[in-house]
């Protein structure tokens, strides 16, 4: 379960980096049973302010983790806010989590294999295979261009997008377009990322706002992971470093189940 809600927290660290005025909602799925994952993530940008949710559904630790608001401002970009709505308190960490999956890498280093033409969440999608020469991680995309304003969705930086280099290669391929959907394997789980809504819209300041809410020292723990142990662990790690320690916990919870 651990491994699950670093990978959920990773991902919403990563979605939180869209420009002005955009709402994105995503649907998330993966694992079966203790280790079963599914939720939402939505995120909304505003001047270059932008705010992530994400609610979750994490088998029997739902009621651990509920609700996570995270806030990155325009001011403090480097700073990540994670807000408690409920005792009105926040937290705040450093948002520079490393990683070899987040870089760009020279457009000929992608390989882009192509499956087919589908409909994908009621987007005409061209279904593609996408990995890095010299990886075994291989990521399914279901990319379409008739997501109107694809080409600025698809400058959104994350760990599946915001990468010129393999825009471009997809594009060579004939499979432009912003990904609705994305099958990937996160550290031995098959996660499946759907695209729900994104659109243009004027977001209100009073959602990127902390009036009204003290800082908290320390972040504590989310579903019994202690984030800010987690986060610097993440930082200093080598993309090889990070699958063992991901084994690991796995091996942990395996043997200490949480409930």
């Amino acid at each position: 379960m651990k491994k699950i809600i670093s990978t959920a927290l990773i991902l919403i660290l990563a979605i939180a980096g869209y420009t002005q005025g955009f709402y994105i909602e995503m649907k998330m799925s993966g694992g079966s049973g203790k280790e079963g994952i599914s939720g939402t993530m939505k995120s909304y940008s505003q001047d270059g302010n932008n705010r992530s949710e994400m609610n979750m559904n994490l088998g029997g630790a739902a009621a651990a983790l509920g609700n996570i608001v995270m806030l990155t401002l325009k001011d403090k970009p480097e700073t990540v806010y994670m807000l408690n709505e409920k005792d009105k308190t926040y937290s705040e960490f450093s948002s520079a989590v490393s990683g070899e999956d987040m870089k760009d890498y020279p457009q000929n280093e992608y390989e882009v294999t192509l499956v087919g033409k589908e409909k994908v969440n009621n987007f005409n999608c061209t279904h593609v295979r996408v990995k890095r020469k010299g990886s075994t991680h291989e990521t399914e995309m279901w990319t379409s261009t008739d997501l109107v304003g694809y080409v600025e969705f698809a400058k959104v930086k994350t760990k599946y997008t915001g990468k010129i280099n393999m825009f471009k290669a997809l594009e060579e391929k004939g499979a432009a377009g912003f990904p609705v959907r994305i099958k990937a394997d996160e550290h031995g789980h098959a996660v499946q990322i759907d695209l729900v809504k994104a659109e243009r819209r004027t977001n209100p300041a009073s959602i990127f706002s902390l009036t009204g809410y003290s800082k908290s020292e320390g972040l504590g723990n989310v579903g019994g992971v202690d984030v800010q142990e987690m986060l610097k662990k993440i930082q200093n790690m080598s993309p090889a470093e990070q699958e063992l320690w991901m084994k690991k916990m796995q091996e942990q919870y395996q043997n200490h189940p949480q409930h």
